[in-house]
Parts: structure tokens; sequence; C-alpha cells
């Protein structure tokens, strides 16, 4: 799974795939049919409906990670990214593979596709890989673990999204170990997906259309 993430990564995040009309579907495609694989192997283990379950509280626990890691991204982007550097570049990259942000707004089909992959993400990562990893370590190891391959994974773009006069682009890989730290400890700490799958959601969205922000 982690090789199969990390191809599709090499793959959706090159420049020639820029725009949601390519990269989102390059991305979205390879994650909905792992986490078909990851639902399965779950309903197998009989911890399926246990870890979708909902409980009160959810949408506020996710909705405040997701501003905690939101205002945590906006301070490192300061600081990896300062204002009138040529490093500002590395935003442009990334947010050029991403598309129009007024696109992802105005088209629900585009909306529900970020959102869907999201899910899909958490059921993946936060779901099977780290029940294994759990297995395998120990509870207090495998929740790191997922969460440094959750990263892992993100590596390509050092080099996809590279700008020659810079060097290698790090701002997707430092934000998918952060945020991957973050949703992977919240799944631990509650033992269910519906936090992490909010607070991912909320995150990816609103990050993704708030270059105009900045720009």
């Amino acid at each position: 799974m982690v090789a199969v993430v990390t191809a599709t990564y090499a793959a959706a995040f090159r420049p020639e795939a820029a725009g949601p009309g390519g990269f989102l579907w390059i991305f979205a495609v390879p994650h909905l049919l792992l986490a078909a694989f990851a639902l399965r192997q779950l309903a197998k283990d009989g911890t399926l409906p246990a870890r979708l379950a909902p409980r009160w509280g959810d949408l506020s626990l996710g909705v405040l990670v997701a501003g905690v890691l939101l205002v945590a991204s906006w301070g490192a982007r300061a600081v990896l990214v300062p204002t009138g550097t040529p490093r500002t570049l590395w935003l442009l990259m990334l947010y050029a593979q991403l598309g129009d942000p007024d696109a992802l707004q105005r088209s629900v089909l585009l909306t529900v596709t970020l959102l869907v992959v999201t899910l899909a993400e958490e059921i993946i990562w936060r779901g099977l890989v780290l029940d294994r990893l759990n297995e395998r370590i120990g509870t207090r190891l495998g929740w790191v673990a997922a969460a440094g391959l959750y990263g892992l994974a993100s590596v390509p773009t050092l080099y996809t999204l590279r700008v020659p006069t810079v060097g290698p682009n790090p701002l997707l890989v430092f934000a998918a170990i952060g945020c991957g730290l973050g949703w992977t400890f919240l799944t631990a700490r509650t033992g269910r997906l519906l936090p992490s799958v909010i607070s991912h959601a909320a995150f990816s969205y609103f990050s993704a259309v708030q270059f105009r922000l900045v720009s």
C-alpha cells in the first residue's frame, strides 16, 4: 500500500498533471481502490463497525484539530516560505498543481471528489495501516510508524514540485508528516476514524481554497 501511494504521488504531482482535471483524478483512483481493499480487510477483522461508528463530539473534535493544523501550517509556511524570497516559488508550484481554487469552489463534483479522497486516505492510513502496525510493533510505536509512512509516501514531491533555481520542494512532505502525526494520534486516542476524517476533509478543503488570501 505504501508503494502504491508513493507511486501515485509521483504520478499525480508531475507538472504535466497540473489542475483538478488531471491531478485530482490521478490521485483519486488508486486511493479509492486501496480504500476498498482496506474496508474489506477491516470488515473481515470485525473492527469496521467500531471504527466508523459516530459519537457525540466527533464534529467539534475534528474541526478543532483541523483548525490547529491550519494555524500550524500557516506558521510553518511563514518560516519555510518567507514573503519576497525565491522560496515562494515552492508555494506557487504546489498551488499550480491543485488548480484554480475558484474552480474547486464552483464545482460540486470536484469538491465531492476531494472529500471522498480524504475519506479514502483515512481508511487506508488511519484504518488498515495503523491497525496492522499496531499488531506488529505495538500501539506505542504503531501510530508513529503509520504517520511516518504517510509522510514517506509524499517524498516524490520533493522532486516533482522542485524549483530548479531554489531546489527540492519540501512543503508537501512537511505537511504530510505534521498532519499525519496529528490525525494518526487522534485516531489512536479515540479508536475511531470519524474525527480524523472530518479534520482531514476540513484541512484539505480550506488549504486548497486559501491561496487567493496570500497571492
